[in-house]
C-alpha cells in the first residue's frame, strides 16, 4: 500500500511540472492500474553490445526498488548510448512510460531501459508499474501541444492502450 501511496504522490508533481492545477490527475486514478511483481535476472556471461534491446513501460510510470550492491539497470541516454543506473542506497528508481509521453506529446520521454547482470550473483528488483484508471482518455494535454508543435498521437482510453501494446508484444512473440 505505501508504495502505491507513493505512486499518487507523484501525480502532483507532473501536474505542476506541466503547468497544470496541482488535481489535475486526481479524478484520474481513483482506480489506478498498479501492479507490482518481483523480478529475477540470473547472472549474464556472453557477449551484450550496444545491439542488445531494451523495453519501454506501458504505464504512466514505474517505481523501482533495485538492490544497492547489484548494479545491472541501464538506461538509453537522447545520444543513444547505454548508461549504467547506479544503485543509491536508500533510494528508488522513477522509469517514465509511453502513457506519459503519449500525455505530454513527448515532452516527457519513455525511458527505454533493460537489465545486464553482470555480477556473478542473482539480482532481484520489484518494479511497481503505475498507471491511470483504464477508461481515462491518453490524448496531448493542453500545456504541450501548440501550433508549432501540434498533437503527435491519436487520443486513445488508457485501457485500450495498454491492451494494444500488450497484444503487439505478444504477436511479436508469437512469431518469433
Amino acid at each position: 500500500h505505501s508504495a502505491v501511496k507513493l505512486g499518487l504522490r507523484l501525480f502532483p508533481l507532473l501536474a505542476l511540472a506541466l503547468d497544470l492545477p496541482e488535481n489535475f490527475f486526481d479524478d484520474k486514478v481513483t482506480k489506478p492500474a498498479a501492479i507490482m511483481r518481483i523480478l529475477h535476472y540470473p547472472p549474464q556471461s556472453g557477449r551484450v553490445d550496444d545491439r542488445v534491446i531494451g523495453i519501454v513501460m506501458r504505464q504512466v510510470f514505474t517505481i523501482l526498488y533495485q538492490q544497492d550492491e547489484i548494479p545491472a539497470l541501464q538506461v538509453l541516454n537522447s545520444a543513444g548510448k547505454w548508461i549504467q543506473a547506479i544503485p543509491i542506497h536508500g533510494t528508488l528508481v522513477v522509469n517514465l512510460g509511453d502513457q506519459l509521453a503519449r500525455w505530454t506529446n513527448d515532452v516527457f520521454k519513455s525511458t527505454v531501459h533493460r537489465a545486464i547482470n553482470r555480477s556473478g550473483v542473482r539480482r532481484y528488483s520489484i518494479p511497481l508499474f503505475f498507471g491511470t484508471d483504464y477508461d481515462v482518455p491518453i490524448e496531448a494535454l493542453p500545456s504541450c501541444v501548440s501550433d508549432t508543435h501540434p498533437a503527435k498521437y491519436e487520443p486513445i482510453t488508457a485501457g485500450e492502450y495498454v491492451k494494444s501494446r500488450l497484444e503487439a508484444t505478444y504477436t511479436r512473440s508469437k512469431a518469433t
